[in-house]
């Protein structure tokens, strides 16, 4: 089975003819980074005339879920004088949450093991040895060492840049190293040494946390990113520049625009001005595909140097005059993050209605599980009640074969005595046989005799009258 230093476990039981429990533990042990120990029932299990030994998965309510055990495993009472006389029982099992303990309800019966003939116990001690060999383990009991604590503060992760089509993924920081007690881990980890009050683990991550897309503003692929750095130089030089001509558009003279000919002309002026509301009631697109910019600035400025118009209104040309260019230049961008946005939104919505689509055939699947899952529930308590009533059945059933082994003893033993009887009996009787045998030969002989006896006398020729 293996190595014998690295797989046996030996346990002394003093007092055990004394002991009064029903189920007593042995010390915890490892083997292969796991957390063993025995579990032996005094008085048995099922049969009170046997001992019962098994092994056991040590605080597995302390393990993750899912773990699980493969193991081939001997468990042996020891007899000190002849070592032939040991019993030793072997058997392999894979131990798991629903199966922790695995042995031998009639390991050996006490009648034999109590036997001071047998010479089981010495100074009523009860030696029990198991040998364990683990071939494969899913979450380990004891913790791995680890040779040295970080003590940094973990580097978060680079950001990872995804594909637009797929869901944002963001990255868990790295693994931080800490001191923790053995008893709080809760993690699988693994080690080879032997356990210590403190024990250096590693902390177990979340998983990673995935970001709906639906919440996500993502520019579209075709358009890229700056990095902050130009984006910031763009930012300033764009100030600057519509400082500097915002300040020298403000500051051209009044007699630096060009006055037509007919500027002092009030019809035309009137003119001027319903053409220019026209335009204002006119959005920024249709100017643009008007290609009214032009129009719009010389009527401005026509309006500007004509000397019948109030200084209000004047000022108000002027500003329209300066901010004039920016709308003309916010046209092209506004419109390329509209059709963005709109195509934004189709692939929002075709993305939308293909998660609706697998949503529903995931609803069908987990209903469908779900379904499954409750029959199957349903069949385990049935056969689970099942077991129950035939376990109760058989506790009723042993009850009543120990009654009847006991009538059948009684029975045995009347039987015997009337036998004894019998045979006492049959010697009787063969010796009245004897003495009947004995009496009828006399009788004959008598007969004879007699007969004879007649004939002697001649008493056949008397004539009695």
């Amino acid at each position: 089975m293996g190595d014998a230093a690295s797989t046996k476990f030996t346990w002394k039981i003093d007092n055990f003819s004394k002991l009064a429990a029903k189920k007593l533990y042995s010390d915890i042990f490892i083997i292969r980074r796991c957390k063993w120990r025995l579990l032996i029932l005094p008085k048995g299990n099922v049969n009170a005339d046997h001992l019962s030994i098994y092994l056991e998965a040590a605080e597995s309510t302390n393990l993750p879920n899912g773990w699980s055990r493969d193991v081939n495993f001997g468990l042996s009472v020891i007899n000190h004088f002849n070592n032939k006389s040991t019993v030793r029982k072997d058997t392999k099992h894979v131990f798991n949450a629903r199966e922790c303990d695995w042995g031998f309800s009639t390991f050996i019966p006490l009648s034999k093991l109590k036997d001071t003939a047998a010479r089981y116990l010495v100074n009523d001690t009860l030696t029990v040895e198991a040998e364990v060999q683990v071939h494969s383990v899913v979450h380990y009991s004891v913790p791995e060492p680890v040779k040295e604590v970080i003590k940094d503060e973990p580097k978060l992760p680079k950001p990872v840049q995804t594909p637009a089509d797929q869901p944002t993924t963001v990255e868990p920081p790295a693994a931080t190293v800490t001191a923790k007690p053995v008893n709080q881990t809760g993690g699988a980890v693994q080690t080879e040494a032997p356990i210590k009050k403190q024990e250096i683990v590693k902390e177990s991550l979340p998983p990673p946390t995935i970001v709906d897309e639906k919440n996500l503003a993502r520019d579209p692929p075709s358009i890229s990113v700056p990095s902050s750095p130009d984006v910031e130089k763009i930012s300033k030089n764009l100030v600057t520049e519509i400082s500097n001509r915002t300040r020298t558009q403000k500051s051209i003279p009044n007699n630096e625009f060009p006055v037509p000919s007919q500027a002092t002309n009030p019809e035309l002026v009137h003119q001027k001005k319903e053409a220019l509301l026209g335009f204002f009631n006119m959005s920024l697109e249709a100017i643009q595909q008007a290609n009214a910019f032009r129009n719009i600035e010389r009527i401005i400025i026509e309006l500007a140097n004509n000397t019948t118009i109030t200084l209000q209104e004047k000022t108000i040309l002027e500003d329209l005059a300066s901010r004039l260019t920016e709308f003309q230049e916010s046209i092209p961008n506004s419109t390329i993050v509209t059709e963005t946005v709109k195509d934004r939104r189709i692939s929002l919505a075709e993305k939308t209605a293909n998660l609706n689509s697998r949503l529903e055939k995931r609803q069908k699947e987990i209903s469908s599980l779900v379904e499954k899952f409750s029959r199957l529930s349903e069949e385990e308590a049935k056969l689970e009640a099942e077991i129950q009533r035939l376990m109760m059945r058989k506790e009723e059933l042993v009850t009543q074969k120990k009654s009847a082994a006991v009538e059948l003893q009684k029975a045995n033993e009347g039987a015997s005595r009337e036998l004894e009887e019998w045979r006492g009996l049959e010697g009787e009787i063969k010796e009245s046989n004897g003495e009947w045998r004995g009496a009828k030969e006399k009788l004959a002989l008598a007969n004879v005799r007699w007969k004879l006896f007649k004939e002697d006398l001649g008493l056949g020729n008397l004539n009695i009258s």
